[in-house]
């Protein structure tokens, strides 16, 4: 894979240094991919390093001495018992109590040292702040450490050959024959006890505990939209996996004593993990495991919802996080491609979340995902309703990122309503609390105050965003402020006259406009239909592109499919070397067409249900390079598992 940047209009170019230093740690990240390949029969292997940063933290793992853990799966689960009331009053909003129960011991216990991962991890999901993101890297790494010390202490169980060998000993055997001076000993068990038959309860309650803080790093890394960290990720996820494997085969070779042999907090451990991973790994597009092509392993999604699902009902430590898992994947990944999966995904996510509330009354995690699931649904009055709720169960001490992100719901539910004035209140407190990224909070300020009218104030705001622009990831500038500013410095070279409805172009690129009533649809479209007419003869190639794009998707979403079709075509067949600015929309509005015909299609028989959706949804698979890349190549990978799914169904049914 090439290491030579796609440079965006407008940006500045990437220097040599730069481009040198990626190269060095692209070669770092494969040479320690390829390591672990050689090291996958042994996944206690300690030197290899899940991120190239963390090198010094997991080599210093063999420094720390532990104790091993020798508890009875009955004893580990009374010792449990804190830990368990720490996870349970967490999900009741006490959050304080919980976070000082999880530090009482994280420096000396694994499961408590991943308890503060968790809480770290779940904050810099939140936040997206890079320091955040390494303070939760940092912490999880510790419980591996820890981990890692206690695989080190345990027995180690007999394997056949040794086992044969240790009873030839004992019984007096040496290579000259019997020995005469063990014949008479007694005891001799005593003094070698025999290797157990299986992996201690305690060990393999460390392997699972460890594998899960490679498989919490992992996700946080997945999120950030970068080739470097998809191959951090993919490092963590191939020794993740490899030690859900051994276990798992481990704990098939108990048969029918793994309930007498695990305690019940391990096992749910190993179906969250693992069944976590196999979702994760079947849910993520061609694109993005390309990029960490050297993990070798594919997911199970059946086998994966199958292991989560024992896990919630197990009710041990991971049964909320379980739930939690569930829900990001139907809420979220239909909030990707509403369209074509919500009428699956709302349902199931409803069920989930009915249960959850009945054990965590009022949880400000489950309300939250309440309001999304709202959301999917156009149910905009009761998604704000749950985001507020939500908020306002969040503490000072330890909940204002959920009351920051609930913040910005509550602000993408006023931009849906078309409440701009309400919406760039949302989103100046955003800005005040310097949440997440500072310039494109300014930017959905502007272009809010400007769909209400207030250009003036929007021009003076827009003006100071490439000034403010700093928040990076990995030393680069993150993705979305990458897109504001070049924006902003387009709007600059027509002197901010020909900024064609910004608001909505974010509402099109943040998938928004199913959520919309038919009122507020037909206003919007009112609007771009305005914008066309009014700068038609001046308005460049690229902005007519983007506009059309936006009036296509939203007549699909009022049912107009045939002049849907005729706006999305026009920017289907254009050639990419005509979009000088606007890389993004060739492959934008191929998805947009596929969700159009989609629906239109809906009511046909056969493939045809989803013949011409896949075609428009291949060409924008095809297109590379471009902003929000990966997060399209998401939806379109989620569509096409949903095609996919309705295949192997007609094939069953007509197997039947």
């Amino acid at each position: 894979m090439s290491t030579q940047p796609v440079l965006l209009p407008n940006s500045n170019p990437i220097s040599t240094n730069e481009i040198e230093e990626d190269a060095k740690l692209m070669k770092q990240l494969q040479d320690e991919l390829h390591t672990a390949a050689l090291h996958d029969e042994d996944d206690d292997d300690e030197n290899i390093s899940a991120s190239s940063e963390s090198s010094a933290t997991s080599s210093s793992a063999s420094t720390i001495k532990m104790q091993a853990n020798m508890l009875t799966p009955a004893e580990q689960e009374a010792e449990d018992a804190a830990m368990l009331h720490g996870v349970r009053i967490f999900f009741e909003n006490n959050f304080i109590e919980a976070q000082r129960i999880f530090a009482s011991q994280d420096q000396v216990n694994p499961i408590y040292a991943l308890g503060s991962g968790a809480l770290a991890f779940m904050k810099a999901c939140m936040t997206f702040n890079e320091s955040d993101i390494q303070d939760a890297i940092r912490i999880l790494q510790q419980s591996e450490s820890l981990c890692n010390a206690q695989i080190h202490a345990a027995p180690k169980k007999s394997s056949s050959v040794i086992s044969s060998v240790s009873k030839l000993v004992s019984s007096g055997w040496s290579y000259f024959g019997y020995n005469k001076h063990s014949s008479g000993k007694k005891g001799s068990a005593e003094a070698h006890p025999a290797a157990p038959k299986h992996m201690t309860n305690g060990e393999i309650r460390a392997r699972v505990v460890r594998a899960e803080s490679l498989l919490l790093t992992s996700l946080i890394l997945l999120l950030q939209e970068s080739i470097m960290s998809y191959l951090k990720a993919g490092l963590n996820l191939r020794k993740g996996y490899k030690s859900y494997e051994n276990i798992w085969t481990e704990l098939k070779s108990m048969g029918d004593e793994v309930n007498t042999l695990v305690d019940n907090n391990t096992l749910g451990g190993i179906y969250f993990g693992l069944g976590t991973i196999h979702i994760v790994l079947a849910s993520m597009p061609a694109k993005i495991l390309r990029v960490i092509s050297s993990f070798g392993y594919s997911g199970d999604k059946a086998f994966g919802f199958d292991l989560v699902s024992k896990c919630i009902a197990g009710k041990g430590i991971r049964s909320p996080l379980g739930s939690l898992m569930f829900l990001s994947y139907y809420t979220l990944l239909a909030g990707f491609a509403p369209s074509v999966l919500g009428e699956t995904n709302i349902p199931i996510a409803d069920k989930i979340l009915n249960e959850a509330l009945k054990d965590f009354k009022e949880s400000a995690f489950f309300l939250y995902f309440e309001g999304r699931n709202c959301r999917l649904k156009g149910l905009i009055k009761e998604s704000t309703a749950a985001f507020e709720l939500a908020s306002s169960k969040a503490t000072v001490e330890w909940g204002q990122e959920l009351k920051r992100l609930c913040d910005y719901e509550l602000g993408l539910n006023c931009a849906i309503l078309m409440q701009w004035a309400q919406a760039a209140v949302y989103f100046e407190k955003l800005v005040k609390e310097n949440y997440w990224s500072k310039g494109f909070f300014l930017y959905f300020k502007a272009a809010s105050l400007e769909a209400g009218g207030n250009k003036e104030e929007a021009i003076s705001i827009y003006q100071t965003i490439p000034g403010l622009v700093n928040r990076k990831f990995g030393g680069r500038t993150i993705l979305v402020e990458q897109y504001v500013t070049r924006k902003v410095k387009m709007f600059e070279q027509t002197g901010f006259e020909d900024t064609n409805l910004p608001a909505l172009e974010i509402l099109l690129i943040w998938n928004a406009f199913p959520s919309m009533s038919k009122e507020i649809l037909s206003t919007n479209l009112a609007q771009v239909d305005e914008q066309i007419s009014k700068n038609r003869s001046k308005t460049s190639l690229d902005s007519l592109a983007v506009l059309k794009t936006i009036k296509g998707a939203i007549l699909h979403q009022l049912g107009r499919h045939k002049e849907g079709a005729e706006c999305l075509d026009w920017v289907v067949e254009l050639p990419t070397s005509k979009t000088l600015e606007e890389k993004w929309v060739i492959p934008f509005a191929c998805w947009e067409a596929g969700v159009g015909s989609w629906m239109e299609d809906r009511a046909l028989k056969g493939d045809k249900q989803w013949a011409r959706a896949k075609m428009y949804w291949d060409k924008a698979a095809s297109y590379s390079g471009y902003e929000f890349e990966f997060r399209l190549s998401i939806r379109i990978h989620a569509a096409m598992m949903r095609i996919q799914e309705l295949v192997e169904q007609a094939k069953l049914k007509a197997f039947h």
